[in-house]
């Protein structure tokens, strides 16, 4: 008796430990968090990562310098892209987001005033593959700020 009453404990254990573990390593709520002067087209509305198919492709990303790239990349099915910047310096940053190459198909421009945030949402799905996020600023001025680019299976879910 006291075998089974040992071994079903110890089972109860495993199970409680395993569940756990998979609670624990779900991915964390990685959403943008546009600040309190954020102007924006739409609202900034933050759903919970699991709820929606939405990637958190990239996540508060400093800005810094007197320019700045970087790329992301769409896989299937999450072609609708959000892109928000804060900017924390003097300059106006002028953000530019081009399709394959920092040359390719320009996909989105616009400028973001200095000590604010802007959300930019594309028109319409995007095509698959390596996109480049290009920032600067007019006269070469040193820029502090974040960047962050959500993708999503439909807009609403941005």
């Amino acid at each position: 008796m006291k075998k089974k009453s040992a071994l079903l404990v110890g089972l109860s254990v495993l199970s409680l430990t395993a569940a756990l573990t998979v609670a624990s390593a779900s991915p964390a709520n990685n959403a943008m968090v546009p600040s309190e002067n954020t102007t924006s087209s739409q609202g900034n509305e933050i759903t919970p990562r699991g709820v929606m198919a939405v990637d958190n492709e990239i996540v508060n990303a400093p800005i810094a310098g007197s320019s700045y790239t970087k790329n992301f990349n769409i896989q299937a099915n999450f072609g609708w892209v959000k892109v928000w910047v804060q900017n924390k310096s003097t300059e106006t940053l002028t953000v530019r987001v081009t399709q394959s190459t920092l040359s390719g198909t320009q996909k989105m421009v616009y400028t973001v005033a200095p000590g604010s945030s802007w959300t930019e949402y594309g028109t319409k799905p995007w095509a698959t593959g390596t996109h480049w996020i290009s920032i600067s600023t007019k006269n070469g001025g040193n820029m502090s700020g974040l960047l962050s680019v959500k993708l999503a299976n439909t807009k609403e879910e941005l």
